[in-house]
């Protein structure tokens, strides 16, 4: 086990996705090797009785909502390193909305991010955090197996090089809370959040990359990852 010298906040997303991932991608974050983290579970609001023409309007939750509530209440009482909170309109967005509510509303000095259809290897937050670390880096992020809709393995993918536009993913990464502070939080894109929220860091970031695999992705709805 490794030794814990920092408390690491991890934002997990979520909104109408069945229970079978986000009971996966729960388990995956509680049983990582280095377990000193904070997860926010933050909950998009319901827009099932919502004109989805307008934008911000509040909702009523449904069905699917109540499940996906009465799961992480249950799994926060088991477990008290996760959070649930529940954002009363719905922002939509891939999840833009509820990572900034995390993070605005903690002081970590390190963040990571998992979406609730993809799931880490036990060592995934130690092995970023170990070279975020090592240096005065700015962002660490690794290797990903990506699956398609029937779970085949399609590509492992490992980009050791400077972050780029379709080879880098959301849950990859590990930033410090100077890069939110100087360049702004997540914004609504209908595309690609994450390039959009690391290419504004441009050159000035200083990254480091893990050389191993830790993150497993789930391509659904067309997703427009790389394959190399």
């Amino acid at each position: 086990m490794l030794k814990c010298e920092s408390k690491i906040l991890i934002c997990l997303p979520t909104y109408h996705s069945p229970l079978k991932w986000i009971a996966r991608a729960s388990e995956s974050i509680k049983n990582q090797t280095y377990d000193k983290f904070d997860c926010y579970v933050v909950k998009d609001g319901c827009r099932k009785s919502c004109n989805i023409n307008e934008t911000f309007k509040t909702c009523v939750e449904c069905k699917n909502c109540r499940q996906t509530t009465q799961f992480f209440r249950n799994f926060c009482k088991k477990d008290k390193r996760f959070k649930y909170f529940i954002l009363p309109i719905h922002l939509s967005g891939a999840g833009w909305g509820p990572r900034n509510f995390a993070i605005i509303n903690t002081n970590h000095k390190y963040i990571a991010y998992l979406d609730d259809d993809n799931w880490y290897e036990k060592n995934h937050i130690e092995l970023l955090y170990k070279a975020i670390t090592s240096g005065n880096y700015d962002m660490s992020y690794t290797g990903t197996n990506v699956f398609d809709k029937d779970y085949k393995l399609i590509q492992q993918r490992i980009h050791n090089k400077p972050p780029e536009a379709g080879y880098i993913d959301t849950s990859e990464i590990m930033h410090t809370r100077a890069m939110i502070t100087k360049y702004g939080g997540w914004r609504y894109v209908k595309k690609c959040n994450d390039w959009d929220l690391i290419s504004r860091w441009g050159q000035d970031v200083k990254w480091i990359h893990t050389n191993k695999v830790t993150l497993n992705f789930y391509v659904r709805e067309g997703c427009g990852i790389h394959r190399k």
